[in-house]
């Protein structure tokens, strides 16, 4: 199986000048690990994670060491919030990307995200266009429908989650 087969075709991405409210509101509120941002030709250009969506919060390392024994002020932590309002997906996004192509098998997409410990992974094409993003939940799903339900997967047969019961799995 190749991960053309089993990827989510349709992507949520941001370009690099989205602001931060409407990423954190992607994210957050969609419940997603990650946002690909793209440029106008949909070409990956980074990502972005929760974890890069919270660390403007935190004081970097050389504020961290001139502080070092004294106690930290959450409180004014909380309020940088207010000033991230001005940041773009270019200011807080990873540049460096782990993805996979569309002809990657799903075994060698499932290891990088085992490996690197990510829940999902960009999919670009060979122009390297963003064309999807697969999750170890698609590649799971896949694999157990292919090899015991000897049932061929496509997204019109895969049951929700909410739809399953004990019954079924006793």
């Amino acid at each position: 199986m190749i991960v053309r087969e089993v990827m989510t075709r349709r992507v949520v991405s941001a370009q690099p000048q989205t602001r931060y409210r409407t990423l954190w509101a992607y994210i957050f509120k969609k419940r997603i690990t990650a946002l690909p941002v793209v440029d106008k030709e949909r070409i990956l250009v980074g990502i972005v994670s929760r974890e890069d969506l919270l660390k403007p919060l935190y004081p970097d390392y050389k504020d961290f060491l001139e502080t070092l024994g004294l106690p930290i002020d959450y409180d004014q932590i909380e309020e940088r919030v207010h000033d991230l309002t001005e940041l773009t997906a270019k200011d807080v996004m990873c540049k460096r990307v782990i993805f996979c192509r569309d002809t990657t098998p799903v075994m060698r997409a499932l290891s990088r995200m085992i490996v690197r410990q990510i829940h999902q992974l960009p999919v670009v094409a060979d122009d390297n266009r963003l064309v999807g993003v697969v999750t170890k939940g698609d590649i799971f799903y896949a694999l157990f429908s292919k090899h015991l339900n000897k049932k061929r997967h496509t997204r019109r047969n895969r049951r929700k989650p909410w739809d399953t019961t004990l019954n079924n799995c006793l």
